[in-house]
């Protein structure tokens, strides 16, 4: 399903991570699991890391999966970002003007294929 996602909820030990693994395996998709340790940040880590996922998915139309766990959220800021990742396909004040650059330059395509302007609002949302 486009824009898909899925939320497993369960008791610990169960299989959830073991089942997301193994369907992510089956699909052939990319795992993206962050790696929460003493000096991971909000400012600098978790930004880099969400633009990457984001760029994947997005520019390099790779099918993506982000494997994120309660114990990793270090910050409610975490759970801001993936809510307007879930619900919008964007966070905000994420993107420098290169990386606007290199949307843009990988959206003209689909916007020509779909017959839209090449305006900045149609070459983001694609």
């Amino acid at each position: 399903m486009p824009r898909g996602n899925s939320l497993l909820l369960g008791i610990g030990g169960i299989g959830k991570k073991s089942l997301t693994k193994l369907s992510n395996f089956i699909l052939t998709y990319r795992l993206f699991e962050i790696d929460i340790n003493k000096d991971y940040n909000m400012k600098k880590n978790w930004n880099i890391d969400i633009k990457s996922i984001l760029m994947c998915a997005g520019c390099r139309k790779q099918k993506v999966t982000f494997l994120i766990q309660d114990n990793q959220i270090i910050d409610e800021k975490m759970l801001v970002d993936l809510n307007n990742i879930l619900n919008t396909g964007h966070v905000t004040n994420l993107y420098d003007p290169s990386d606007l650059e290199d949307i843009n330059e990988s959206s003209k395509i689909d916007c020509q294929d779909k017959g839209l302007d090449k305006n900045a609002n149609n070459l983001f949302n694609q």
